[in-house]
């Protein structure tokens, strides 16, 4: 009977214990090194144009970039004295890089 006994505790603490050594390696997420953003870079002619985001400053002056962007639908809106305003709507993806290049109208 004690021998039985011994044989069932052995094995359940052989059971047990095994776990502990495994070392278990997750798979890479699809996720993972994959940009989640996008970059927009601006200029005009002539240069030094104020640039907007969404109705906003940035207080940025082109030629710059807009880095860091989520992605969607936005509008750049970019502001000389003595031109026209010109707005640019603007679409950018996951890892997009975009470049816009405004020529500014006189009035």
């Amino acid at each position: 009977m004690k021998f039985k006994l011994y044989i069932i505790s052995s094995l359940l603490l052989l059971l047990t214990s095994c776990r502990e050594g495994i070392v278990e390696f997750q798979q890479p997420s699809q996720t993972q090194n994959v940009v989640q953003t996008a970059n927009i870079y601006i200029s005009s002619f002539p240069s030094g144009a104020d640039i907007y985001w969404e109705n906003n400053p940035t207080n940025k002056v082109t030629p710059d970039s807009l880095i860091g962007i989520q992605p969607g639908s936005y509008i750049v809106k970019l502001k000389l004295l003595g031109y026209a305003d010109q707005s640019v709507p603007v679409v950018v993806t996951a890892g997009q890089k975009k470049y816009i290049s405004v020529r500014f109208n006189e009035f």
